[in-house]
């Protein structure tokens, strides 16, 4: 049965995250954002990618910086994640402190990590790559902190009822 290449791709499961990048301690200087669009590419180096609109706050912190973590979401982030972080624009808002979600440092980038993560990866910037309405950010995995003993979450969209 043929579908829609959009309809089939919406069933692709992704592993849901929040992507986090600037200076951890400084409200309007730092950012964060939902996204589901993340995967492995190389093993090594170990190296992830995450694809992200050019408009993105959280992507201009990474061009800034050089380096983000990539936060695994679990249950306890569920909310915060669909909510503050995939919906207000960093630029107007701290959404560190409107979520209340906690943030520790990094261990080896400058960026905010989500203390109730599952699992947080730092990466440095290793390209940028334009892919249509995306920008692909290829980041190196340089350190990984487990944060949480919880199950991640993993985003499935839905643009139509159901395939038919």
């Amino acid at each position: 049965m043929k579908v829609d290449p959009f309809e089939a791709l919406d069933l692709l499961p992704q592993p849901l995250v929040i992507v986090t990048a600037g200076e951890p301690d400084k409200p309007g200087a730092r950012g964060g954002m939902t996204a589901a669009w993340v995967s492995r590419v190389s093993w090594d180096p170990p190296m992830l990618v995450v694809a992200m609109t050019p408009a993105r706050y959280t992507l201009q912190l990474i061009k800034e910086k050089g380096c983000f973590a990539v936060n695994v979401v679990g249950k306890s982030l569920e909310k915060e994640a669909y909510g503050v972080f995939g919906s207000v624009s960093g630029r107007e808002v701290d959404k560190f402190e409107k979520s209340g979600v906690k943030v520790v440092k990094a261990e080896c980038i400058t960026a905010p990590v989500l203390a109730e993560a599952v699992v947080a990866l730092e990466c440095r910037l290793e390209k940028l790559v334009e892919a249509g309405d995306h920008v692909l950010v290829v980041g190196r995995v340089v350190c990984a902190q487990k944060l949480k003993d919880e199950k991640p979450l993993v985003f499935l969209q839905f643009r139509s009822a159901e395939l038919k």
